[in-house]
């Protein structure tokens, strides 16, 4: 049996008003809360904050809200809310919605600790990613996704976008929540494109550690749970009729491949999909499963590939590819050009890092054939 390392240091909470339940939690962090949130597409509403909100009230706890949290979240934008932060002085930060809400508390959380520093020196002047084994973040944070992919309210990071490299990385800190709490109440009324998004994010957080070179027969254990789980529920995602267990099933899904990536990392399709959201404004969750079913399909060890395709309720690769295709297509709709792929191809290609996850051989020519492949359909 190979050497592996675990962590799993988050706290869960899982169930119906789960955060309403664990209020003597909640009260025992401190007097003062910073939350950090995002403003919600008009004509949906933030049932988390409002819970929240609710609860600190009758807690009398003294608390303030930022809600300008942007989506693939600049280094820029969480200096900015670190310093309104620091003006409030709070005991912990609450952290309610996607993944970039999440990862932005945990980087001000961070950044808070170091007063005055620069933060592209504290998060990437060594970097080495998740390098330590003692949380970095200065004050707890505790973690309500109402979103279902990302698995930040469990892994040990944050990914932010750097305005000087035009990309997506994972601070060199290692930084968790002291507790997330699972509601599906939180989701269930989201709109198909973002439960679209979510589902294939998750979806391939699970799959991209479970073919990754460093797995163990661990973190491909707690996957497959995942697996089945969204078995359960990807035809009424597809047939968008969605509804009570299915929404517990796909929010418990993704915090769980969320627990398994968090061990590994990600693979290909993940490091593939950054020019899609860069350059395209492709959601992550979906720049990733573009390339889930070429992905798996040019892997030439069946023995490794169609276990993750049965347990996630498919027989063959090509159905699977077909599912995920059908799920991107109704919600992407971009152009792009041959000289863009060969670009991104000879980007991505020289990655070593990334290619070196990857169980065979591979290399420039077949990273093309991965984009070409895969973009077909969107390309002028």
């Amino acid at each position: 049996m190979k050497s592996f390392k675990f962590s799993f240091p988050a706290k869960i909470y899982f169930g119906r008003d789960c955060v309403k339940e664990n209020a003597s939690l909640i009260r025992n962090m401190g007097k003062k809360a910073f939350v950090i949130t995002s403003k919600f597409i008009e004509g949906y509403e933030n049932i988390g904050l409002k819970d929240v909100e609710r609860l600190l009230g009758e807690l009398g706890t003294d608390y303030r809200v930022c809600d300008n949290v942007i989506e693939n979240p600049p280094v820029e934008s969480v200096a900015e809310i670190t310093r309104q932060a620091g003006g409030f002085d709070p005991d912990y930060i609450i952290a309610i919605g996607g993944g970039s809400a999440i990862d932005s508390a945990k980087a001000v959380s961070c950044l808070l600790g170091h007063p005055g520093t620069d933060p592209y020196e504290l998060f990437y002047g060594n970097w080495q990613s998740f390098g330590n084994i003692v949380n970095d973040c200065a004050i707890p944070v505790l973690s309500i996704p109402t979103t279902a992919g990302t698995g930040a309210e469990v892994t040990g990071g944050a990914v932010l976008t750097r305005a000087d490299t035009d990309t997506k990385l994972a601070v060199s800190q290692y930084l968790v929540s002291e507790a997330t709490f699972l509601d599906y109440r939180y989701i269930e009324k989201s709109p198909y494109f973002l439960l679209d998004t979510g589902a294939m994010d998750a979806l391939a957080h699970g799959i991209e550690t479970y073919i990754n070179v460093n797995s163990y027969f661990l973190n491909r254990a707690i996957a497959e749970i995942a697996f089945k789980l969204f078995a359960q529920f990807k035809d009424a995602l597809l047939a968008k009729k969605m509804k009570g267990e299915d929404f517990e099933n796909m929010i418990l899904a993704s915090t769980i491949e969320g627990m398994a990536f968090m061990q590994t990392g990600t693979a290909l399709p993940h490091g593939m999909s950054y020019p899609l959201s860069h350059h395209k404004g492709v959601n992550h969750g979906l720049g990733c499963a573009i390339f889930l079913g070429e992905y798996v399909r040019c892997i030439k060890n069946e023995e490794m590939t169609l276990p993750i395709i049965h347990m996630c309720g498919f027989e063959t690769v090509d159905e699977f590819a077909a599912y995920v295709k059908e799920i991107t297509n109704r919600n992407v709709n971009i152009e792009v050009t041959e000289q863009e792929l060969q670009a991104w191809a000879d980007e991505f290609a020289a990655l070593e890092y990334r290619l070196a996850r990857h169980p065979e051989p591979i290399g420039r020519d077949e990273i093309y054939k991965i984009y070409r492949d895969s973009l077909k359909a969107y390309i002028k």
